[in-house]
This record gives structure tokens, sequence and C-alpha cells, in this order.
């Protein structure tokens, strides 16, 4: 697998992050293909290049990019029917889902000798992904780093070799914690600052000028999922399950958290499912 860019590539998961992303890949001339469990007629851009089964979608990629929602849904990709873990010839799985840390360590141990595992999770928003200019963690080693970095650099524009697998994940879920916490908190004060006789334009205004900035606040008006309330299928719910994911990425390390903070783990579940209604929801 010397040149990487000459090989197919397949993209699992054709939401707002995959689809984009397979886009941008058949716009540099990579033999491309996309898999999703919704039917095809929501990919109309990608035409014949969406691929319905599993099975044939496996057969024609030479490397897979997991873009999938969940662990569920990983596990339905790699060991469920016609699976990627069934398949008898060389593959490598780039697993780009935000995932626990913990669930990976085991899901590494358990994959067959044919398929090679890399974790790239990444972090962007679908407007990063739109314009190729998403940050990619990589866990992996330094060898298979430099396989995969000519495809990630067509996607991407700040590439990390953060070290070993399991150490990608591990530092984007560490990552998703701090983003999530900011989003909560300007929701929150976006819907209390007509208490207080303030705007949501002078609010961001000020914020995005002062200590208060944050990558939430400064990027609210070019993010798609920005004014969303909680529901169990949207981004919102992606942010509660990337919480999750770093609570249970610390289960069995020496991690020593404190009541105080385990309840501050809890609050921030609880207030991203009770996330306050965006001011012009009102």
């Amino acid at each position: 697998m010397s040149n990487i860019l000459s090989l197919s590539v397949g993209v699992a998961g054709c939401g707002t992050m995959g689809l984009p992303m397979l886009e941008v890949l058949l716009k540099n001339n990579i033999n491309a293909y996309g898999y999703d469990i919704k039917h095809e007629k929501f990919f109309p851009t990608v035409k014949n290049n969406f691929i319905k089964s599993k099975k044939e979608f496996f057969a024609k990629s030479d490397i897979i990019f997991s873009i999938v929602r969940d662990i569920n849904q990983t596990l339905e990709l790699c060991e469920g029917q016609d699976g990627l873990f069934k398949t008898n010839t060389p593959k490598i799985l780039v697993i780009c889902s935000t995932l626990s840390p913990a669930f990976l360590k085991e899901f590494f141990n358990k994959k067959p000798p044919n398929i090679k595992m890399i974790e790239a999770p990444m972090s962007g928003a679908p407007m990063k992904a739109k314009d190729a200019t998403l940050t990619f963690m990589v866990g992996s080693s330094s060898n298979d780093f430099e396989k995969i970095l000519p495809i990630l650099n067509i996607l991407g524009e700040k590439i990390h070799h953060i070290g070993d697998f399991g150490s990608g994940m591990s530092i984007k879920v560490l990552n998703n914690f701090v983003a999530s916490c900011s989003v909560l908190a300007v929701r929150h004060v976006l819907s209390e600052a007509k208490n207080l006789n303030i705007s949501s334009e002078q609010l961001l205004n000020i914020l995005n000028c002062s200590s208060g900035k944050n990558w939430f606040s400064d990027n609210l008006n070019k993010i798609d999922w920005a004014k969303e309330s909680y529901n169990n299928d949207n981004t919102i719910a992606i942010l509660e399950k990337d919480v999750k994911s770093f609570i249970d990425g610390l289960e069995n390390t020496q991690s020593k958290i404190s009541d105080d903070m385990i309840n501050f783990q809890k609050a921030l579940l609880r207030g991203l499912k009770n996330i306050p209604k965006y001011p012009n929801e009102d």
C-alpha cells in the first residue's frame, strides 16, 4: 500500500460530516465511495459513488473512514452482517467517530489481522468538512501515520500525530468536554441576556472581543446546529455522547476525581439535555 492516493477510499456514514468529506475526496480525483444506512436518494451529489450494499462497499474500498454516530453503529459496521471484520483482504480502517477511549482499546484488540486500524477523530464541524480545513488528531504508529497523511491532507488543514493508538481519541474527548461546556455556557447566557436588558447581538459582540471568546461563540453564525434544542438524533445529543465518552474513558484509570467534579460532569449532561432555547425561538 505504498501509493496511498491510488487506493479506493470508502466513507462509511454519509451524514453532516461524512458526506462533505466524500465530496472533497471526489473533487480531488480520489477513487472514493460512500455507504450509509439511509437510502441512496438522500445522497444525490455523489450519484454512482454511493453504494447501498455494505458487502459491495467493503469489497470496493481499500481504506475505510468510519464516520458513523456512535459505538453501536461502529459495532454494526464492523461486526454486524457483512461487516468489515468478516472480510479476508487487507484493509485500513480509520476511526473518525468520537468514541470512548476505553471502548476503542477493546475494539482494537478484537480486530482481525488483515485489518489495520488507525484513529483520526476530527474537529471543525460541517463547515470545516466542506472546505477541507478539518483538524485531525491521529493515534497510530509513525509508519501508519505517514501512510495515511496524504489523504488526511486532502481533507484537513491541521493534522496532528498525537502518539500511539488510543492517544488520538483520548485527546479528542478531552477537547470535546471543553467544547461542550462552552456550547452550554454560551447558550445559557444568551437565554438570560434579555433579563439584564442586553441583546444577543451585544453579548456576542463583547464575548468575541473579550475573555469570554470561544470557538462556539466566535463561529455561532456559521455552525449549522448552533441554535438547535436537544433531540436524540441531532448534534446536541452528539455532544452529550461525547461527554459520556470522556467520562467512560476515565473508568479504570488512575483518575481520583472529586465528588464536586463528578457533580459538574452530571450537571453538564443534564444541561445539554435541557439546553436553553436560542432567543430567536421564543
